[in-house]
């Protein structure tokens, strides 16, 4: 691990005296004066570690990179309603284009970025397959760039066999988080949690688990020696957390998963000591309970990986959205996360993906894929860059 700690140390140096490379003084000057394109981001809890993240990598790299954007926030949206209402606002304050990382009703929201002539992106995310085919011919919906179902799917497979495989024990607390108020990526994240557990063990429960994922009520199953508990709902809402961190305190799992961040419940549950597990971020909040010993396994995403989604949107707002289009519609990419299940591999990850100036998807790579900076960009060089997401690819991208 030594030799990666001492090359990304050189790289911030370097890069800290040089900032965007790419970008001189002359070029910084002209986008000054030219138009200056705000862009709207949506999003579902200021306070979320990815969220923060996200933000960071947005106003403290995107922005000194690209000089002619700038980006206007929501608040903590919770439901369809307060999409709506930050759509409409967006617009009044000249928003030209949404990067969005929630959805509730995506017809909606589309149509309403058609009556205010902006453009919708769902920059990091997963939404259903009916949902997105009916918007997919509107030129103001760009697409979908996000793990999609498979990548969903695999990621709640994948921490369920790591939990049978690493822990004692033959019974699984499972938060379902949104999965019963439309989230898609909980829904799927819980479905997978379950069958594996099934597959695993050799049983099957009573109810199918496509139905169990959708619980609104906490529930207790068992088939032959699996014990699952479900606990539905947003843990870092109150009247939540208090229930959801009294069950994992309650002796009665040998380990926990969660879909969703679980820092707010680890902070409520202060007596639990039960292997955890999270479908999450590479954030700083997970990195201190990694190394606190509170978090045993993480999957998710990482700041830097809604770079290529901004080059989506940059490309919008600046006049090339149908150079961008599958085959007239609107495209689905998929992005897959990174996982680590020690806090040494966690660390070695954390610091590519947070670092300012040296990170895994940096100015050179989205420069390539803007009609602005490449006036040869095609979809194609874009789904190329949204691929390669992995570790190895960041890594070979910095020259590692």
């Amino acid at each position: 691990m030594r030799h990666i700690w001492v090359w990304l140390s050189a790289l911030l140096v370097s890069a800290a005296l040089t900032g965007c490379g790419g970008v001189s003084q002359k070029e910084t000057e002209a986008a000054q004066e030219d138009q200056t394109h705000k862009i709207g981001v949506l999003v579902y809890n200021l306070a979320d570690g990815e969220v923060m993240s996200f933000r960071s990598y947005l106003e403290n790299y995107i922005m000194e990179c690209f000089p002619d954007v700038e980006f206007y926030y929501s608040d903590s949206v919770s439901d369809e309603e307060g999409i709506q209402e930050f759509l409409a606002l967006a617009r009044e304050n000249g928003v030209e284009g949404i990067m969005s990382f929630l959805s509730y009703d995506l017809e909606e929201e589309v149509a309403a970025c058609e009556e205010y002539e902006m453009y919708y992106l769902m920059a990091s995310g997963t939404v259903a397959e009916d949902a997105f085919h009916a918007v997919e011919d509107s030129p103001r919906f760009l697409g979908v760039v996000g793990p999609g179902t498979d990548v969903e799917y695999q990621a709640g497979k994948e921490m369920a066999e790591y939990f049978m495989e690493e822990t004692a024990g033959d019974s699984y607390l499972i938060y379902s988080g949104g999965a019963a108020q439309g989230n898609e990526m909980h829904r799927i994240r819980t479905q997978a949690i379950l069958e594996t557990l099934e597959e695993g063990y050799g049983v099957t429960f009573d109810t199918p688990a496509e139905e169990l994922a959708l619980t609104e009520e906490p529930v207790k199953l068992q088939s032959g020696s699996l014990e699952v508990g479900i606990y539905p709902g947003f843990v870092r809402l109150d009247g939540v957390r208090e229930g959801a961190a009294k069950e994992l305190d309650s002796g009665a799992y040998d380990s926990a998963m969660a879909v969703l961040p679980v820092g707010p419940l680890v902070e409520e549950a202060r007596g639990s000591n039960i292997p955890l597990g999270t479908v999450d971020a590479y954030t700083e909040g997970n990195q201190t309970l990694f190394n606190s010993g509170d978090l045993n396994y993480v999957t998710g995403k990482y700041s830097s990986i809604i770079g290529p989604s901004f080059a989506v949107m940059y490309n919008a707002v600046k006049g090339y959205a149908e150079d961008f289009r599958q085959d007239g519609k609107a495209f689905q990419i998929q992005q897959g996360f990174w996982s680590s299940s020690s806090a040494e591999d966690y660390g070695e990850k954390y610091s590519l993906a947070s670092a300012i100036y040296v990170n895994a998807y940096n100015f050179e790579d989205l420069q390539h894929v803007c009609r602005d900076y490449n006036p040869d960009a095609t979809l194609d060089d874009l789904i190329a860059l949204v691929s390669a997401y992995t570790y190895e690819d960041a890594l070979a991208r910095r020259g590692e």
